[in-house]
């Protein structure tokens, strides 16, 4: 009965935590495999966008798969960031996670990107309804 209990309590411990952000300068560059938005652009006259994949329990099993205008531009694991020039505009930013039963929805945010700005951007995941969010943020001090 007590083993029971302890599991009970350990899942339950799990299941309402809410992912955590993790400064910028602390989470691991994504693997060059899991980057497929390759363009190069130059840096002068164009924007940098910064993706941080939270860490936690929460979906860690799974890669949060960031989109840019509709096109999958990253799979970032837990504590992960990535990087990209973008030409300013208007853009469509979201992510989901991996999923082969289709049972999450993309989740977005639309920006205006401006030149020779900087942009951070938090993927995080709520430990309630396992739903995935993206949201602009603004970095630590460094």
């Amino acid at each position: 009965m007590k083993n029971l209990l302890l599991v009970l309590f350990v899942l339950s411990t799990f299941c309402g935590c809410a992912t955590s952000s993790i400064p910028t300068k602390e989470a691991l560059v994504v693997p060059a495999d899991r980057i497929f938005r390759t363009e190069k652009l130059p840096i002068d006259g164009n924007a940098r966008a910064s993706f941080v994949r939270d860490t936690g329990f929460t979906g860690s099993g799974v890669y949060q798969n960031l989109f840019i205008n509709g096109k999958k531009a990253a799979a970032l694991n837990p504590g992960e960031k990535v990087e990209f020039l973008l030409v300013p505009g208007e853009y469509i930013f979201g992510a989901i996670p991996t999923d082969p039963f289709g049972t999450h929805a993309l989740n977005t945010i639309d920006q205006d990107i401006k030149a020779g700005r900087n942009y951070f951007y938090r993927i995080q995941t709520d430990g309630n309804s396992f739903r995935t969010s993206i949201q602009r943020y603004l970095p630590e001090a460094e």
